[in-house]
């Protein structure tokens, strides 16, 4: 609420307990976003509650006390002219009370172009500032539109006339007001005659010379009367009055009181010392707090704004031709340490993948740390934890990844050799256990040290000899590299250097792991987040050129080498800061940026849950792609997974935002709507420019029939975590019940119907929100 602002305007979030009685020059409005408050202005008492919208004119006093919990938008605007082409004090009067009236399609539309203006004022991005203004313009028109009075207090003067002479004359009365001015001076600089220049000026603005100037300067006395300290006889004399009389008159005239008693009414010059000025009690919320402040409102409102939505239209011609078919990329999921596994959420959470999603591959790091002594007498086995984890995944079939991380206090060879060999000795007692056939199914994973980008000798001598002798325990095991983890050009040349080493010892690998996390470093991010698949398109590039050298190798034992490629850590666009983590709808992105890289790599791995995620980074991990929130809570990633499992066969067409294919007669089609726009859009999706995408799609060459076809819809809501944790109140803590609701709230819209399709094929309209994900499933009933 304080003074200072450079914009004409201010708009401030804020939890209010009491402000003083106060009075400003500018108009300003009140709009309860939650709880309730009392506001006194003048002798009258309004009650606000949730959603009710107040006007407080300038120079109006009042005050606003709350006992209660509150949210308040405040907004003031100043009367000084926003642009050289509005008058000065251009505001009208505004009479805007909702108090009984919420309901109301004014009222509505007020609220949603306050929330309009709100959303990009609190980004306080300087690109957004014309933005801010065309809100700022739009919400001034349709207050003056619908909420402007038209008042007989003060007598109502033309402020621009059709004669070009009087409007200029006019301009400069508001400029030197307060200068001695006369009609005599403006007759002889104007060439007309005193006589011919009244008659105009009254004809023109509707009163004489003389009174319009005494109002002109009436108000800025008026305004000086109550806002300053200045005595009656100096703020007579400033506003351009000739004599303390004649402004007394005029103001009696005007106000039925005279200047002194008028000041002792209603000034606040007094009470608004520094002891009361202290008396305030209120929390102002800025920035991203305000945001998401704002946001738990949007959410509860459901306001967004399909006005700007954009239409398409999709044809899809169904032939007898041959089509390539559907490749998906195999599905891994990361959980840290081997030790996670042990837990029974984790479990749960794996065993839900395997079935639901069929995932093929788990990748955690090392063994389970045992607590066996050293001693002759073995009762029990001394791979207890590790049997419990590994029958697990046998019994779910899930394949094992696993990550070896050279531990730094290994210096030399001969430290690296006993810790190989133990790692082997591992691998040994599974083989005995389990047997060939499932054993040789496994990978493991030679890594970087995980604080150190360098590969070292003794890293490199590992690699050798690890590779060597698992090889000719199990020919069949996979032995893999983790290549690079960013787009450092030391890294490249390090992988480079190593390929080419490991390829004189025929050890290169039989898959190649890297990581494209663009928000892998504050620098990156700042140049790659926006632009993510650029970032992924790089990494994948560099990977696959050193594959690339030796693949094409005229050498024999090199020329059908063709490692797999995983890619097992990586990003889309996600929101801005821990205010926004995990609160950006990405559904769309996520599917599109899989369906792209199952072009590109063999696998492609994701986090069990933020929390597994966060135990290992020791930071917020909101924003992370991760399957399950926690608790098997599921982010939308896994319906998307589930939406793509649904593709199958042949692609019979694919472009941006959709995909059809053809598998036995039966056919999918799946539609999304991608956006690469601000993150701290994810709170108010209505101020997205495109947001909505209305599309009329088209079907023909279906045999005729008919079909049973099945539609899902994944969006905000239906899908989306963060709307359903908002309207319970976003607890930080979720209890039993919580948890279930969310469970049972946040899957996909499904609808099932009976449709005959004929010659002519078949056409349905749907509108997809912003990231939104629509499936549909045709299926013949012969």
């Amino acid at each position: 609420m304080e003074e200072g602002n450079q914009r004409p305007f201010n708009l401030s979030l804020m939890k209010v307990n009491y402000v003083p009685p106060m009075m400003s020059k500018d108009l300003t409005l009140l709009f309860m976003l939650d709880g309730n408050m009392t506001v006194t202005i003048g002798e009258k008492e309004y009650q606000l509650e949730s959603d009710d919208l107040l006007v407080v004119n300038p120079l109006h006093q009042y005050q606003m006390k709350s006992s209660d919990k509150n949210l308040l938008l405040y907004l003031r605007i100043s009367r000084k002219p926003i642009t050289t082409h509005f008058k000065e004090n251009w505001l009208p009067y505004i009479d805007c009370s909702s108090s009984g009236l919420k309901d109301t399609e004014k009222f509505q539309q007020l609220r949603v172009l306050l929330a309009h203006l709100s959303s990009v004022y609190f980004k306080q991005r300087g690109e957004s500032e014309l933005e801010i203004y065309q809100q700022l313009f739009s919400l001034l028109n349709y207050l003056v539109k619908e909420f402007k009075k038209d008042l007989n207090l003060i007598p109502q003067f033309k402020q621009e006339t059709t004669d070009k002479r009087i409007n200029q004359l006019l301009t400069q009365i508001q400029k030197e007001y307060e200068s001695p001015l006369s009609l005599e001076l403006f007759s002889k600089t104007s060439g007309m005659s005193y006589y011919h220049l009244s008659r105009l000026f009254k004809k023109q603005v509707g009163t004489t010379f003389t009174d319009y100037i005494n109002q002109v300067r009436l108000m800025r006395a008026t305004e000086a009367l109550l806002l300053t300290t200045d005595s009656v006889i100096q703020i007579a004399m400033n506003a351009g009055f000739s004599s303390p009389e004649i402004f007394h008159r005029v103001f009696k005239k005007q106000h039925g009181l005279t200047p002194s008693n008028y000041r002792k009414k209603y000034s606040l010059t007094k009470i608004q010392d520094n002891q009361t000025l202290k008396s305030r009690k209120y929390q102002e919320i800025s920035g991203a707090s305000a945001l998401q402040e704002l946001a738990k409102y949007l959410v509860g409102k459901d306001i967004e704004d399909e006005n700007t939505a954009i239409e398409q239209r999709m044809k899809f011609t169904i032939t007898k031709a041959s089509n390539p078919m559907y490749q998906s990329s195999k599905k891994i999921i990361k959980i840290g340490p081997a030790s996670e596994g042990l837990a029974g959420g984790v479990q749960r959470e794996l065993h839900i993948l395997r079935e639901e999603l069929a995932f093929d591959f788990v990748q955690f790091e090392g063994f389970c740390e045992e607590t066996n002594f050293e001693n002759n007498v073995m009762l029990v086995s001394e791979y207890i934890l590790n049997n419990q984890w590994f029958d697990f995944l046998i019994k779910i079939q899930l394949k094992p990844i696993i990550q070896l991380f050279l531990p730094e206090d290994c210096i030399d060879k001969k430290n690296v050799q006993f810790w190989c060999d133990k790692q082997i000795k591992i691998i040994r007692h599974f083989l005995n256990r389990y047997g060939y056939e499932e054993v040789g199914q496994w990978y493991v994973q030679w890594s970087l040290p995980k604080n150190n980008n360098r590969w070292s000798e003794e890293s490199r001598w590992g690699y050798h000899y690890f590779y060597r002798k698992l090889k000719r325990l199990i020919p069949s095991f996979k032995i893999g590299l983790m290549s690079l983890r960013s787009l450092s050009e030391t890294e490249y040349k390090q992988y480079e250097e190593f390929i080419e080493e490991q390829s004189k010892y025929h050890c290169l690998p039989d898959f190649i792991s890297f990581h494209a996390d663009p928000y892998v470093t504050s620098t990156v991010k700042d140049k790659y987040a926006l632009d993510f698949k650029d970032y992924q398109k790089k990494l994948i590039t560099r990977v696959k050129s050193v594959v690339s050298k030796y693949a094409k190798s005229k050498i024999q034992d090199f020329s059908n080498w063709e490692p797999e490629i995983f890619l097992t850590e990586w990003n889309t666009l996600v929101g801005e800061g821990n205010t926004f983590s995990g609160t950006f709808f990405r559904s769309a992105l996520i599917l599109e940026s899989i369906v792209e890289l199952s072009k590109e790599v063999t696998g492609i791995a994701f986090w069990l849950n933020i929390k597994v995620k966060e135990r290992q980074s020791h930071k917020r991990e909101d924003s992370s792609l991760s399957v399950f929130f926690y608790g098997i809570l599921r982010r939308p990633l896994f319906f998307s997974l589930r939406f793509l499992n649904h593709l199958k066969g042949e692609i019979v067409t694919s472009g941006s935002g959709y995909i059809l294919t053809q598998n036995q007669g039966q056919y999918q089609l799946l539609l999304y709507n991608s956006s690469y726009l601000d993150p701290l859009y994810s709170v108010d999706t209505f101020q997205v420019r495109y947001q909505m995408k209305k599309i009329k799609v088209h079907l023909e060459g279906l045999r005729v029939g008919e079909y049973l076809i099945r539609e899902y819809v994944l969006d905000k809501d239906h899908g989306g975590i963060y709307n359903d944790w908002i309207r319970i109140g976003g607890q930080a803590e979720l209890d039993g019940e919580l948890q279930s609701y969310l469970e049972q709230k946040i899957i996909p819209k499904f609808e099932l119907r009976k449709e005959l399709i004929t010659a002519d094929g078949y056409e349905f309209d749907t509108t997809l929100s912003l990231n939104a994900c629509q499936l549909y499933l045709f299926q013949p009933l012969y």
